[in-house]
């Protein structure tokens, strides 16, 4: 095999290398992508949650006659 050979058969292995590692970043992305949707639904959740429960203890305070009434803490 002559330099010219052994230069083009350097540079095929490296291209096919660096194909492979981007395609390898490109899933690696998609899984952090897919991963920042689930914690964005979970904060979601949690975040409609927090606010059902401050609702809800609102509703009871009031259903108690209670305005800052506080007769749990004391």
């Amino acid at each position: 095999m002559d330099e010219r050979e052994a230069t083009n058969r350097s540079i095929a292995e490296y291209l096919a290398d660096l194909r492979q590692r981007l395609a390898d970043g490109r899933s690696e992305l998609q899984r952090q992508r897919a991963l920042i949707d689930e914690t964005h639904e979970h904060l979601a959740g949690m975040s409609r949650w927090i606010e059902q429960t401050g609702r809800q203890l609102g509703q009871d305070r009031e259903r108690r006659g209670g305005h800052g009434d506080n007769n749990a803490d004391a």
